[in-house]
């Protein structure tokens, strides 16, 4: 991994978590339209930034993951949703390895208001780890 990576994804990231519907037959739930919509267009514009940056390879070792949520309106949402929502799709277009604590070691959340402008910015670093 490179020491430092930037990714941005355009529109309102939606929570995977609050975006379920049930499947009456089964009992069983997916992620709604609104979320596979957002997550097949993120998926594109980041595997393009990746190509675009010439990054092949996932990252599998220690990293902190820094997103800035640009809200392009003032309602009500739920950071700790929408960060899910995001490492899922940084781990579903091969950027992560994977998004458990061994490698995601530092997460930070920031939302900012921007009028009529929605998106998410990712910064990926490396986590220097001192003992394990």
């Amino acid at each position: 991994m490179c020491e430092k990576i930037m990714l941005y994804i355009s529109r309102e990231t939606p929570s995977k978590k609050n975006s379920r519907v049930v499947n009456r037959l089964t009992g069983r739930t997916f992620p709604n339209r609104r979320y596979t919509d957002w997550h097949d267009k993120a998926e594109i514009e980041i595997r393009e930034q990746l190509a675009r940056l010439g990054i092949t390879e996932r990252i599998a070792e220690p990293c902190a993951v820094c997103m800035t949520f640009y809200h392009g309106d003032n309602r009500r949402r739920d950071s700790d949703n929408q960060t899910s929502s995001v490492l899922d799709l940084l781990k579903d277009t091969g950027v992560l390895l994977d998004d458990d604590w061994k490698i995601v070691r530092e997460i930070r959340i920031q939302n900012e208001y921007k009028k009529g402008s929605a998106g998410c910015m990712i910064e990926l670093k490396r986590k220097e780890i001192i003992s394990e």
